[in-house]
């Protein structure tokens, strides 16, 4: 059953239940009247009021109360009259079923000299208290209206947000890749003299780098497996600098390559160990690339054995990285760097299994 239907079911349930909440009422009050008799007759007393709701439903779909304001008095008004109305015609209808029940006939219901003698005894009554079930109709309705409105702001506003968030990561991204090619070609241009061959084949390596990344599309999560791809096409570019002074090592299991991670993630991690940590050692060094599994995380190692890392050091690509991942897993990441003089240093990510809304990776 969809929306409409339940809300439907709810509305006339309601009813349903109003009509037996009164027959017991009639019961305690009357308790030698028949059950069944009252049963019935309060049930359809109840239905046709729930019949004549739907129409101040209809109203307050077409001219709904906004606000309290002075200016709405037009809009108050007309739903008071309505209400007055309803109620006089239900309380109408409600007297002639209750005189067709109690006596079997539906034409001595309409006899004029019973409807004058008992009707107005009825309206003094049950008026007050079917006008009030009138203004719960109108007011159910309005305090639903209200609250689709407010869930569907609450939900624009999410969007929003993670629109704003995809954004300023879009952004955030964005401001690695000038970042990258002015450190790449820095490199190029201290070999164009040293070694014009090799500088030759950085530049056929760096063409092919970033047509990679400019054929990929703008995705916030990738698989691990591209990510790594990136990571091969950007060493290799530096492998052409460093020769046999750099070497690499990766730990990725195979089952772990199809998890998502942030686009771009681990070239900022990789180029400051290239740069900080190795480039400046005659004997180069080795860097390691480790991926792994707990519970409830994606672990992602970045380590070399170069110069360690200094305190006060953390430059453009480990503050980006930082400012993505706070934007992409709201404080549920973690990052941790670790290094000392002459012994490398360690860049530990923890990304949550479950992706940057809770879902599955």
């Amino acid at each position: 059953m969809g929306p409409a239907g339940m809300k439907w079911r709810w509305y006339w349930g309601i009813w349903a239940l109003m009509g037996v909440y009164m027959a017991t009422w009639d019961l305690a009050m009357y308790p030698s009247a028949p059950i069944l008799r009252v049963g019935v007759m309060n049930l359809l007393q109840n239905g046709a009021w729930g019949l004549l709701g739907l129409f101040l439903i209809w109203l307050a779909d077409r001219r709904p109360i906004e606000s309290f304001a002075w200016s709405q008095w037009r809009t108050w008004t007309l739903h008071l009259l309505a209400s007055v109305a309803v109620a006089a015609l239900g309380l109408f209808v409600a007297y002639l079923i209750s005189l067709a029940v109690d006596s079997g006939d539906w034409g001595r219901a309409l006899d004029p000299a019973r409807l004058r003698k008992g009707l107005p005894r009825f309206y003094r009554a049950y008026f007050h208290t079917n006008l009030l079930f009138m203004w719960a109709v109108v007011a159910a309705f309005h305090g639903l209206r209200i609250y689709r409105k407010y869930k569907a702001r609450e939900v624009e506003a999410a969007q929003l947000e993670a629109r704003f968030a995809e954004a300023q990561n879009l952004a955030l991204r964005m401001q690695l890749q000038p970042h990258f090619l002015f450190n790449t070609l820095h490199s190029i241009s201290a070999l164009v003299h040293e070694n014009p061959d090799g500088a030759d084949d950085m530049i056929s390596r760096l063409g092919d780098f970033l047509r990679m990344t400019l054929d990929a599309p703008p995705d916030q999560m990738v698989p691990l497996r591209k990510e790594l791809a990136f990571i091969r096409a950007y060493l290799s570019i530096e492998q052409v600098r460093f020769q046999d002074r750099l070497r690499v090592e990766m730990e990725v299991p195979a089952d772990l390559q199809d998890l998502r991670v942030p686009s771009f993630i681990l070239q900022p991690l990789v180029e400051n160990a290239l740069k900080h940590g190795l480039s400046d050692r005659p004997g180069g060094g080795t860097l390691r690339l480790r991926a792994s599994r707990n519970s409830e995380f994606l672990v992602l190692e970045v380590q070399d054995d170069g110069e360690g890392f200094r305190p006060g050091r953390e430059g453009t690509g480990l503050g980006n990285v930082r400012a993505r991942l706070g934007l992409i897993y709201k404080g549920r990441h973690q990052l941790d760097l670790l290094g000392s003089p002459a012994r490398g240093t360690l860049v530990m990510l923890r990304l949550p299994l479950d992706g940057p809304g809770g879902g599955t990776p």
